[in-house]
């Protein structure tokens, strides 16, 4: 098992993660803790119950406060699918109304596939799919032992059922996938407006620090990047369609104009998404 690395935002305030890009290391997902005096809030507890194990035992090296929440940024396993172990302790879990149906959709069949991979199935073995207990619309204030978060839905931009979560007494904003920092961004079901929308709501938060789904936290700059990250990839597919180059060729541009980036296995994506988007620009 890879090992899990530890950061301290704030002393009420962690992140953790396995960094890389594999799937043995949840894709480098950034799992958050809020920490009460007696409740503990995690947001994104990654990809299978082994890894929320290690987050659970970093979380009592801390404090022996339990975890009595958990809120998904969206539906995607490499976020979601570590919940289980925690709704199984009697954690709410908390997530949009349609991070929910996606995970209704999608995991059992993910969680089957997986185990059917001899690489994989010792990871997966006792994975479940256990959905959200409450779901929300538009976005719900969470109290955890005076720590007031406050938890947003953008509209669609990474996926449909998206969540970014603000904390206004420390200044952090929590911004599941609408960041990827060093990271390729998965437009594998974006909305690619959407998710510059995404953008825009988090920078309009009285926030100081910005924690991406992927990759280290920063302060504006993440945002920014992101913002520059999405408007290099338009114009390197929409000038290599013009041109009639081979999608490959295209993914060998992004990947090159980015080459300190993980998650390349991602670009593909990317190309089929801007297509629908240049397309519907028309």
């Amino acid at each position: 098992m890879p090992a899990l690395h530890e950061t301290r935002i704030q002393d009420n305030i962690f992140v953790w993660t396995l960094g890389g890009d594999t799937i043995e290391t949840s894709y480098g997902t950034n799992c958050i803790g809020v920490i009460g005096t007696d409740a503990a809030l995690l947001i994104d507890p990654l990809i299978a119950p082994a890894h929320a194990r290690l987050v659970d035992e970093a979380l009592k090296d801390i404090t022996p406060a339990p975890v009595r929440f958990v809120v998904l940024t969206h539906h995607h396993t490499d976020h979601a699918l570590g919940s289980s172990y925690f709704a199984t302790r009697n954690a709410v879990v908390f997530s949009h109304r349609a991070c929910r149906e996606a995970m209704a959709a999608e995991h059992p069949g993910i969680i089957q596939a997986r185990r059917g991979r001899p690489e994989l199935r010792e990871l997966f073995a006792d994975a479940e799919s256990v959905l959200p207990a409450v779901t929300f619309d538009e976005g719900l204030i969470l109290h955890v032992d005076g720590i007031e978060v406050e938890v947003w839905h953008p509209g669609w931009g990474h996926t449909p059922g998206d969540a970014f979560l603000f904390i206004p007494d420390s200044g952090v904003a929590i911004c599941g996938d609408l960041v990827f920092n060093r990271y390729h961004f998965n437009y594998e079901q974006a909305s690619i407006a959407g998710a510059r929308r995404g953008l825009q709501a988090l920078a309009s938060l009285d926030a100081e620090t910005f924690i991406p789904g992927h990759g280290a936290t920063g302060s504006t700059d993440v945002l920014k990047a992101q913002t520059s990250y999405h408007d290099a990839v338009e114009e390197i597919v929409s000038t290599g369609l013009s041109a009639g180059k081979e999608e490959s060729a295209i993914i060998e541009e992004i990947a090159g104009r980015f080459p300190d980036h993980l998650m390349v296995s991602v670009i593909p994506a990317a190309i089929t998404q801007m297509k629908t988007h240049l397309e519907k620009a028309r």
